[in-house]
């Protein structure tokens, strides 16, 4: 007897233990933890808030597997409530094993025509998140805050209010413009300057002299042929000769060289160079030997141009 008692017991024994088991599964099962919210934040202040001002809420959700966020539930940009509007919605998604975490900024503007401050808050929103075969929701509570009018009153008191422009003072610049007049005037006086030394035309008075059109003549001559004959050489003298005699007034010779220099007396430095020309040219009148032709054009090239300087009493 006593080993059939001790056989019921042991038997009653495993009995509670396995149902204590089985309601410990189901209970373990049927509490799966839910979305809730970690963090909140408003804006840094609740008062002086203007037409056009920027409020920003950032809300943090710690949501268990197997919940997700319901995106097309979300607050919809663009969205206006009593003067507020949803300007931007960003969701940020961090993952992890066991859990997903989101974080939602939310940015309102807020754009009322208000004479007097006034309360006002950022609307009320709802987060759905579904999993496990069921659904839960979150509520972010609305925000308080005071609406600033840039101006109180209407705009009769907008116009009262209102204080004249500030005029700047006048800057004298009667000094820089005499500074500016006289550096234009320098500029001009330089660039003339360049262009009555180096120009070869006869644009401004007193450089269409002879021998500045003897200097374009020879370098006219100079570029028609890469060969130069005898007579090129002789036409070449023959344009020195003929601005040396219109100066002159007459034809000169070798010996009226000094006079010629008499007579204009800024060709003085070059009277070695005339000299020497019109050796030149009395050899090649009368020399029988072949000479160089091209040489002697180029030549003559440099002296018609230095002659021009002379001419223009540089």
């Amino acid at each position: 007897m006593a080993t059939i008692r001790n056989t019921a017991h042991l038997l009653a024994c495993l009995l509670a233990a396995s149902l204590v088991f089985n309601v410990s599964v189901v209970s373990a099962e049927n509490s799966v933890s839910e979305p809730k919210i970690r963090s909140l934040s408003n804006p840094s202040k609740n008062y002086s808030v203007h037409i056009g001002d920027q409020l920003n809420r950032k809300i943090v959700f710690d949501v268990p597997a197997p919940y997700q966020l319901v995106s097309t539930a979300l607050p919809k940009k663009g969205t206006k409530d009593k003067g507020i509007e949803l300007v931007a919605i960003t969701i940020e998604t961090e993952q992890q094993k066991t859990s997903t975490t989101y974080t939602v900024d939310l940015s309102y503007q807020s754009f009322i025509n208000a004479n007097s401050p006034t309360v006002m808050q950022l609307p009320a929103e709802k987060f759905t998140f579904t999993g496990a075969g069921k659904s839960m929701a979150i509520a972010l509570p609305a925000w308080g805050f005071w609406f600033s009018p840039l101006v109180t009153g209407g705009i009769e008191t907008a116009i009262k209010s209102m204080q004249p422009e500030f005029r700047p003072p006048l800057v004298d610049i009667s000094t820089h413009q005499t500074r500016l007049t006289i550096f234009a005037g320098m500029l001009i006086i330089s660039l003339l300057t360049l262009l009555y030394i180096n120009a070869d035309g006869q644009w401004l008075p007193f450089m269409g002299g002879a021998f500045a059109k003897a200097h374009r003549q020879l370098k006219r001559l100079s570029r028609t042929s890469a060969v130069k004959t005898t007579e090129d050489e002789k036409q070449a003298l023959v344009y020195i000769h003929q601005a040396f005699n219109q100066h002159y007034g007459a034809n000169i010779f070798a010996r009226d060289i000094e006079r010629f220099i008499t007579l204009r007396p800024s060709f003085r430095k070059m009277k070695n160079d005339i000299e020497q020309f019109f050796n030149d040219s009395n050899q090649s009148l009368y020399a029988v030997e072949t000479r160089d032709s091209a040489k002697i054009i180029t030549n003559l090239v440099l002296l018609s141009k230095q002659l021009r300087d002379c001419e223009r009493g540089i």
